[in-house]
């Protein structure tokens, strides 16, 4: 059973005692991701992940990144569009050491301006990475060309030079607006004594600035909605493949129909049993990788169907999706396929549900965006109920080829853009 606590500062937390267990894991999310940039700060939330590592008033980088190593356990943090979270996992006996970690972290952060010059070279390095990676291009270019200016498309890393920019002045202020207890969320799940670690979280982290008390979903509401424009993207790169996105608007977080989504997605390209992998890999052999998945966030979402092809392939892969999409809108999937689906979605909740990591991401995540929590019961509950007609109802609804937005990257040599370009809008201009 979930618990939630305030401290005095008004930081919300979520605590779940799991006396079978002898580790405890917890994290804190902060609401603030790339969608809370603008073009002149693009890239902050990344930075000030990387920066919270570099050293406190106590404590300095090496002392930070040997903290957990010596007690056999780790600490790590990702940066999201909408969040960012720094996490750690332990045994029970060293939460203590942990919490104190990670309040030091983001209570007492110096922000070095030396330090912050390296890491800035540092994340360059990381963005030339991913900008290296047709995978990575794919995937983030289109999300940038489909929501336009608004930050949705934002990239998490940044655009390098802007990052280059930032100056220790910027990393506060950035900080002040948004490291706040209001926009803050603790989760911790495992074996603990709830008294002593609530004391504890109050001493690390009752010291943080309350904010202006605004609820997350006020907050959250302050964020246009963002406005999805169908979109054809290309960029060439010297390699063998060509990797391929077909996608479409899709839900945000917030949409009920989220269980429907699940089941869709699960049954197109989910796993090995899915209808793209069956066709595209197993029946026509063109591709090794093929698989798709969803994206939802508070103020839009995104369905991508991703595939690394050969330069020949591009074209019947292309048609082969589009058949499969037109096969689902016009018949109803059978009574054996949806079930051995739905069984596959509900399997992979509860076996997630069984690391405490996961456990308290879904907390953490649930009270980041203003929700309630939601057991995993309760979500395989609402999956066992998708009927049929339902998923054909939602790919008729979601997947209108006249919004199909498509991003290609790789050796394009033998695809010119107008060529692909007319053979997009021809898929865009069938009817269904």
């Amino acid at each position: 059973m979930v618990k939630t606590f305030y401290l005095s500062n008004g930081l919300k937390v979520a605590m779940e005692y799991m006396p079978q267990y002898r580790s405890v894991s917890m994290g804190v999310w902060v609401k603030a991701g790339s969608v809370n940039e603008n073009k002149q700060t693009n890239g902050m939330a990344h930075v000030i992940e990387h920066m919270l590592f570099k050293g406190t008033e106590k404590r300095t980088a090496r002392e930070l990144a040997d903290a957990m190593t010596e007690i056999g356990g780790n600490m790590d943090a990702y940066t999201t569009k909408e969040y960012t979270c720094f996490y750690t996992k332990t045994l029970y006996e060293h939460l203590f050491y942990a919490i104190d970690i990670l309040g030091d972290m983001l209570s007492n952060s110096k922000i070095d301006e030396n330090d912050l010059k390296k890491e800035l070279g540092v994340i360059a390095e990381e963005i030339d990475m991913y900008d290296d990676s047709p995978e990575d291009i794919v995937h983030e270019r289109l999300q940038e060309v489909i929501w336009r200016e608004h930050s949705l498309g934002y990239l998490i890393s940044g655009d390098k030079q802007t990052v280059l920019g930032f100056k220790r002045q910027d990393v506060l202020d950035f900080m002040k607006q948004y490291y706040t207890a209001d926009r803050m969320t603790i989760a911790i799940s495992g074996y603990f004594e709830e008294a002593k670690v609530l004391e504890a979280l109050e001493n690390c982290f009752g010291g943080i600035a309350p904010g202006c008390k605004a609820s997350l979903l006020e907050a959250n509401a302050q964020i246009a909605t963002a406005k999805y424009y169908p979109s054809l993207y290309m960029q060439h790169k010297d390699v063998e493949q060509v990797h391929m996105i077909i996608a479409f608007e899709s839900l945000d977080y917030y949409d009920p129909e989220r269980y429907i989504l699940s089941v869709v997605n699960s049954l197109l390209g989910g796993n090995v049993n899915s209808r793209l992998f069956q066709t595209i890999r197993e029946e026509m052999g063109l591709s090794y990788a093929i698989y798709s998945y969803g994206s939802s966030y508070e103020k839009g979402g995104l369905f991508h169907i991703y595939a690394a092809v050969h330069p020949n392939q591009v074209r019947p892969v292309l048609k082969a999706v589009v058949d499969i999409i037109q096969k689902l809108k016009n018949e109803l999937v059978s009574d054996r396929e949806l079930y051995i689906v739905k069984e596959s979605v509900k399997t992979d909740l509860i076996i997630s549900d069984e690391s405490t990591y996961n456990r308290i991401s879904n907390y953490g995540k649930s009270y980041i965006h203003g929700e309630t929590i939601e057991t995993v019961e309760e979500a395989a509950e609402k999956i066992g109920k998708v009927t049929a007609e339902e998923v054909r109802a939602f790919v008729q609804k979601h997947f209108d080829l006249s919004q199909m937005s498509l991003s290609l990257v790789g050796d394009l040599k033998t695809l010119p853009r107008e060529e692909m370009e007319e053979l997009w809008m021809t898929y865009r201009t069938e009817k269904a």
